[in-house]
């Protein structure tokens, strides 16, 4: 009895709580959340633009976000003057058959929370490949004394991605800094005043030349400071420009380059007596000592995990009648003087993967081959040259496993793991023949991934 009464008092409870002891109806739980006042009062302030943008060209008005970087979205929240609030709204349109067709509008929120047009860049072109906002002038606001953001953009031109401005954003219209045709370019502080300079690479096609130019500013006399230094004489296309360090953490950009012979170059540029000089370029024959013809799998990599950049130095290994001859890599590391240091040396397997640091005493007497008979397995053998007329003595095994039986594989005989990933078992085993100087730690510690790209990039 007493069990059914307590049953009817806890369902009254109930009841009286689903009747309205809630803060909110049944009816609330349907009803989506409404958006911050925020955002209603920026996306009235868009429509604004679009409307009167459509009524002054009798056009039509479309979304065109930047294409690539690190900034894509359609709207974008910034803080422009490093005061911790987000405090300027971006937009991008096309004004389709204006003149400058292009529009970057800026708008700022108020005390009261509504959004105002407060800035504008027009471009001409297709569209926004790219934009930036970096402290470029260091001019700071007498209001505030706070400095402002400046904006870098690349516009699109022909489906070529090749025009740069930079413009810094008051009231009104946004006023032009800089502009330039480029091939490649990066935002960087190479001259560390703590302000970014534009790095821009161009190739003079006809000429075959290239050069990096360097816009910065010159905060005593308030004007932007135009310098430039030479890549390598035959470049005919700049592939990457990289934003890294020499020795030291001295700021520099790695510009890798085609020239005309087929080789690949990379220029290693840096300040230098306050002027941007190439610390790679050979005097003599004004190209970069860091070209290679040969090896082209490889490019600019921080092998040692030291967060600057090394360059690769290629060269060939002694073959033998049943094995073509491989590579070694020797990674160098520059400082800001233009000396290059070999940090180490490593053998890549990139068609596997992975790399191996070599101890120096493998060096001179080392063979590396293939053995992909087995399947499921691709092995590459370590091996010592005994001479010409001699089978080399292999050492060290290395395995790519795959396949349902990679885990039973990775351990048989005296085989132990490296690395492994939800597909891909990496091992190894060392043979009875010579004792290398390296035991099972150490081997693991000198065994690395190829990653695909580098952070620094």
């Amino acid at each position: 009895m007493g069990k059914k009464v307590l049953l009817a008092v806890m369902t009254a409870a109930l009841c009286a709580l689903l009747a309205g002891c809630f803060p909110w109806s049944a009816e609330d739980s349907y009803k989506l959340p409404k958006p911050p006042r925020g955002y209603e009062n920026l996306t009235a302030a868009v429509s604004k633009t679009r409307r009167e943008l459509e009524l002054e060209h009798s056009a039509t008005v479309e979304d065109v976000p930047p294409a690539t970087g690190d900034n894509t979205s359609a709207v974008q929240l910034l803080d422009m003057d490093d005061d911790g609030t987000q405090e300027t709204a971006v937009t991008f349109f096309r004004v389709v058959g204006a003149e400058l067709p292009l529009r970057i509008c800026f708008y700022t929120q108020q005390e009261d929370e509504r959004y105002v047009l407060t800035g504008v860049v027009r471009g001409e072109g297709d569209s926004v490949y790219a934009v930036h906002y970096a402290d470029v002038d260091g001019i700071r606001d007498p209001r505030t004394g706070r400095t402002c953001k400046e904006v870098v953009v690349s516009w699109q031109l022909g489906g070529q991605a090749n025009y740069l401005g930079v413009y810094a954003v008051n009231e009104g219209d946004g006023q032009m800094l800089a502009s330039a045709a480029y091939d490649s370019y990066r935002l960087t502080d190479l001259d560390q005043n703590g302000l970014m300079e534009v790095a821009i690479g161009t190739v003079d096609r006809v000429e075959n030349t290239g050069k990096v130019t360097l816009y910065g500013w010159n905060t005593a006399e308030d004007i932007m400071v135009v310098q430039e230094t030479a890549l390598s004489v035959g470049t005919t296309a700049i592939r990457s420009m990289r934003a890294n360090f020499v020795k030291e953490f001295a700021p520099a950009l790695y510009v890798v380059s085609d020239l005309l012979d087929g080789s690949k170059a990379v220029d290693v540029i840096a300040m230098k007596n306050a002027q941007p000089v190439n610390l790679a370029l050979d005097k003599d024959g004004m190209v970069s000592r860091e070209c290679s013809s040969s090896y082209r799998d490889l490019t600019l990599s921080d092998v040692n995990s030291d967060n600057i950049l090394e360059l690769p130095r290629p060269r060939q290994l002694e073959s033998y009648p049943n094995a073509d001859g491989s590579w070694l890599a020797d990674w160098v590391q520059y400082d800001a003087r233009g000396r290059a240091s070999t940090i180490c040396t490593t053998y890549h397997c990139v068609v596997d993967g992975w790399y191996l640091v070599i101890p120096d005493h493998w060096q001179s007497r080392l063979v590396i081959y293939r053995n992909d008979t087995v399947s499921g397995q691709r092995a590459v053998v370590f091996a010592l040259w005994q001479g010409e007329d001699k089978e080399p003595l292999p050492f060290l095994s290395i395995y790519r496993l795959t396949g349902a039986s990679r885990s039973l594989r990775a351990t048989s005989g005296n085989r132990f793991v490296l690395a492994e990933d939800s597909n891909t078992i990496y091992a190894a085993a060392f043979y009875n023949t010579w004792d290398c100087g390296l035991d099972e730690n150490e081997l693991l510690e000198n065994f690395r991934l190829i990653v695909s790209s580098w952070s620094g990039e």
